[in-house]
């Protein structure tokens, strides 16, 4: 993952590791259009990413509506869903061919309906077998699940209350289809789609990936009232950018359907300033930021009595550079302890205020390290010095962007070596199962030893909390 794109976005790297993981349910979404000339079934039966079901979007829909793919009752989604071995608590990763397609309609489906944990495979699968990841034939067959839902009807619009945004105007309406077909000027990829646009609605462009357009394209959307914004879609539920957290102010116009499905923006989180708030009395429930299941972390204490005895090269063909920050900005601490922490759950520090974490850094025993690699941060490590002779590793970790360049090892080796420096008795550090899945065989590896274990539990941030420190970052 990019620092351009959305915590709801997973690697393949990251998949691949957590194949075979009982606790990871994949789904392959895929859907195609008819001009696409590709049968998602077909290419599902020939290969897929090993554990994944398909999730069949003609079948799992309400096919009283007379209309394709409107969004099915709580009970019939639950039963489709349960059959294919899935349940709301699950840790659910969605994937289509080529990776921002369909699979986001799955993904909010699976959000609205009550489950978290779920996240877009980036790439999808064509990236998937461009990279030449495993794939099998072999179908599972999954223990079928409960899948407890729990629907936010007010989350989603009816094409009756659409039609009255459009007469008062209350609402901004944004168009996400490309601006030909937003404009009339290009056909509907569908045979008998009218070719129009619904009045007072501004376009987005085909596709952006970037926090400068995004920021760009919502402040151009932006009316001056403080309304909420509905996003059309058109006749498909395709975003036309990368997929990201519920906003303050969702909603999908889709002429194809009497109920309809929201575009997920992440207004401010990544980087787009939301274009109005929120004052109508439909506020979505799903949109105040609910309280996410809570996480078990099973923590591991380690220590290590002596200096380590190896030593790395330091990386070849990139520019590295340590360097200790004294008096570190909140803001930038904040920063780098987001990027490298988000992944794994890491939320103390941004739950403190200024005041707390002033105190913290302001400890003339505690030291905040950042690496540097072609002359962007890439990651930090914090070491904090007790009165009894004994430095903790505190933090440490690599941003993502840093990943796959052989300096996990070598950093680490540098971390320790600067603890020593401090003349220690012992270090120490612990770690938990929801940080890397080779953390503790690494530590290991360095020379520490564990000597207690525990549980903690782990309150995720919530889509608010992110929001709020988009803003002060």
């Amino acid at each position: 993952m990019t620092n351009n794109k959305s915590a709801f976005i997973v690697s393949a790297d990251w998949l691949q590791e957590r194949l075979g993981d009982p606790a990871i349910r994949i789904l392959d979404a895929a859907w195609y259009l008819p001009a696409q000339n590709r049968n998602p079934k077909a290419e599902y039966d020939a290969g897929h990413i090993p554990g994944a079901v398909f999730f069949d979007q003609d079948a799992i829909a309400d096919h009283t509506s007379g209309l394709p793919h409107t969004l099915p009752s709580p009970e019939v989604f639950a039963s489709s869903v349960g059959a294919l071995g899935v349940s709301e608590t699950d840790t659910i990763v969605v994937y289509d061919g080529p990776g921002i397609m369909t699979a986001p309609r799955v993904w909010w489906m699976l959000r609205i309906m009550g489950a978290k944990n779920v996240y877009v495979l980036d790439g999808g699968m064509d990236g998937w077998n461009k990279e030449g990841r495993p794939v099998t034939t072999e179908v599972p067959s999954p223990k079928p699940a409960t899948f407890n839902a729990s629907f936010t009807p007010s989350a989603v619009t009816s094409f009756e209350r659409m039609k009255e945004i459009v007469a008062d105007g209350s609402i901004q309406i944004a168009d996400a289809r490309g601006a030909g077909r937003f404009y009339g000027e290009e056909p509907e990829p569908r045979a008998g789609m009218r070719s129009a646009i619904c009045l007072a609605r501004t376009a987005f462009p085909p596709a952006f990936s970037r926090k400068t357009e995004s920021s760009r394209i919502s402040r151009r959307c932006a009316k001056p009232s403080p309304t909420p914004a509905s996003i059309s879609l058109g006749p498909w539920s395709r975003p036309a950018g990368r997929v990201s957290p519920p906003p303050s102010s969702p909603w999908r116009c889709n002429r194809s359907a009497t109920r309809t499905t929201p575009f997920m923006m992440a207004p401010g989180r990544n980087g787009a300033a939301a274009p109005t708030r929120r004052s109508s009395p439909v506020e979505s429930d799903i949109m105040r930021s609910p309280k996410l299941a809570s996480l078990t972390a099973h923590v591991t204490e380690l220590e290590m009595t002596a200096p380590p005895k190896q030593s790395l090269p330091m990386p070849v063909n990139i520019q590295t550079a340590i360097l200790r920050v004294s008096d570190i900005p909140l803001s930038y601490y904040r920063f780098l302890y987001l990027r490298v922490g988000r992944r794994w759950h890491w939320t103390e520090r941004l739950r403190m205020s200024d005041e707390e974490l002033s105190a913290v850094l302001g400890d003339k025993r505690t030291s905040v390290t950042v690496l540097y690699v072609n002359g962007a941060p890439a990651g930090f490590f914090e070491l904090h010095q007790g009165d009894d002779d004994v430095v903790e590793l505190v933090h440490f970790g690599l941003m993502e962007h840093a990943l796959g360049l052989g300096l996990g090892k070598w950093f680490l080796l540098q971390t320790l070596f600067a603890a020593w420096a401090l003349n220690p008795s012992k270090l120490t550090v612990t770690t938990n199962n929801l940080d890397h899945p080779r953390a503790l065989q690494l530590y290991q590896q360095f020379g520490f030893s564990p000597v207690a274990t525990r549980e903690e539990t782990v309150e995720p941030l919530t889509d608010e909390e992110l929001l709020t420190l988009a803003k002060n970052l």
